[in-house]
């Protein structure tokens, strides 16, 4: 399993409580880049800073939307990329990869 430390991508996140924002999503995503990633057959640990107690549904879905939809259920998506974060942001994921999996666009 290969690790992907978010804040690898981002050094602002080490100010910030929250992760908001499509703009800041797709920005990862980018340079993550994650529509490579999401093809291959390796499995990953999403590593969230420890100063990040929340994840917005905008962020999620710009993140890792498409991924999840790639995927085609959440658990072949989980299975794909676990994630190191708090319980409450678990939750956020949660909710996120449902809101993906339905055409949720939470963007708005």
């Amino acid at each position: 399993m290969k690790n992907i430390n978010v804040m690898d991508y981002d050094k602002k996140m080490k100010d910030m409580l929250v992760l908001s924002g499509r703009e800041l999503g797709y920005q990862i995503r980018t340079k993550m880049n994650l529509d490579k990633v999401d093809m291959d057959d390796k499995k990953y640990k999403i590593i969230f800073p420890k100063n990040i107690i929340s994840i917005s549904t905008s962020f999620f879905l710009a993140l890792f939307g498409e991924s999840v939809r790639k995927c085609g259920n959440k658990e072949e998506f989980l299975n794909k990329y676990n994630f190191d974060c708090n319980q409450n942001m678990m939750l956020n994921i949660n909710d996120g990869i449902i809101d993906a999996l339905n055409n949720v666009d939470g963007l708005s």
